[in-house]
């Protein structure tokens, strides 16, 4: 057994390295290499946002399955994917996204304030006298994920009707999540590496949480610090993906899933294993959008979310009654 997680990583690594190496050769235009321009000034690009950001998504679903104990809890379904949107499209809509670090920071605003608002709600309705008390809430979580995802979607649905005829097509597309003509990847992998560099080096403490509070405590893990860091890791992550590539779903619910079912489930393993697969997914999924209907590209959310569909209604009606993560 303890074979298995490495030999699992391993995979993840090889896997990675062909989707990136299929996507550099892989476009519109056919297989193959092209000009130098292309390559270097579209394909690489495309291909370091698609992976970095199907990363960061893949290490919030994690992270949020992990803090709440619950299978069906990503970025999407919590909506906070859709709060990320509704701030990106704020700046966008009053005329502030200046560069890409604009974008972001709007976005971080809305995946943070949606992220307040469901772990606020959380507390509320367990009643509990100390701060997030996830656990017991976490059969309600997705309801409220849901409420807060559909909140979202009017308010990005009053942006779109109130925006110029000019940039709606473009505002459209990003929110089915488009990676054509992506340039600022240094943005995901930035917001990357710091939620990893804030949640993976006690990453242990993640799984003793899973055990019990109480006894967690016992070990000197301090619960409410260390779920505080988790969320601001996700909510930082998520808000880059968003950014980078727009509302693309199901990364984070479907990645850290199959993982498990592959026998990683240590926390400090399943992290960085979650961030590689979600970007080979990611990266493979937009290689698919590029090349299946060519010359047409399809939003890379689009591919990701008719896999991502029938993964989440499997998972529901499969999951059994009282599971946990």
């Amino acid at each position: 057994m303890n074979r298995l997680p490495g030999r699992a990583l391993l995979i993840l690594v090889i896997t990675a390295v062909a989707a990136c190496a299929l996507a550099l050769a892989s476009g519109s235009a056919g297989m193959g290499w092209v000009s130098a321009e292309i390559f270097w000034q579209l394909r690489v690009p495309r291909m370091l946002a698609g992976f970095g950001a199907g990363a960061a998504l893949g290490l919030a679903g994690a992270l949020m399955q992990l803090l709440t104990r619950n299978p069906l809890a990503d970025p999407y379904v919590l909506g906070v994917s859709g709060g990320a949107s509704v701030g990106a499209l704020t700046v966008l809509a009053l005329g502030l996204s200046t560069t890409e670090w604009a974008l972001a920071a709007g976005a971080g605003v809305g995946a943070c304030a949606a992220t307040a608002a469901l772990f606020g709600l959380a507390w509320r309705w367990t009643g509990a006298a100390r701060p997030l008390a996830l656990v017991q809430a976490a059969p309600s979580l997705v309801l409220m994920g849901v409420m807060i995802g559909s909140a979202a979607s009017a308010v990005v649905a009053l942006l779109l009707t109130l925006a110029p005829d000019a940039p709606l097509r473009g505002m459209v597309f990003w929110l089915m999540g488009d990676l054509n003509g992506v340039s600022h990847w240094a943005v995901v992998w930035c917001a990357l590496l710091v939620a990893l560099a804030l949640v993976w080096p006690s990453a242990h403490e993640l799984d003793w949480m899973a055990r019990g509070e109480a006894w967690s405590v016992t070990l000197g893990v301090q619960v409410a610090r260390r779920r505080r860091l988790g969320l601001l890791a996700a909510s930082l992550a998520t808000a880059a993906a968003v950014a980078c590539a727009g509302a693309i779903g199901f990364v984070g619910l479907v990645v850290p899933h199959a993982l498990r079912l592959m026998g990683v489930r240590a926390a400090p393993l399943l992290l960085p294993a979650s961030a590689l697969a979600g970007g080979s997914f990611l990266v493979l999924a937009d290689t698919l959008a590029r090349t299946a209907w060519a010359p047409l590209q399809l939003p890379v959310g689009i591919v990701s979310a008719a896999v991502g569909v029938p993964s989440f209604i499997a998972l529901l009606m499969h999951r059994p009654s009282g599971a946990t993560a």
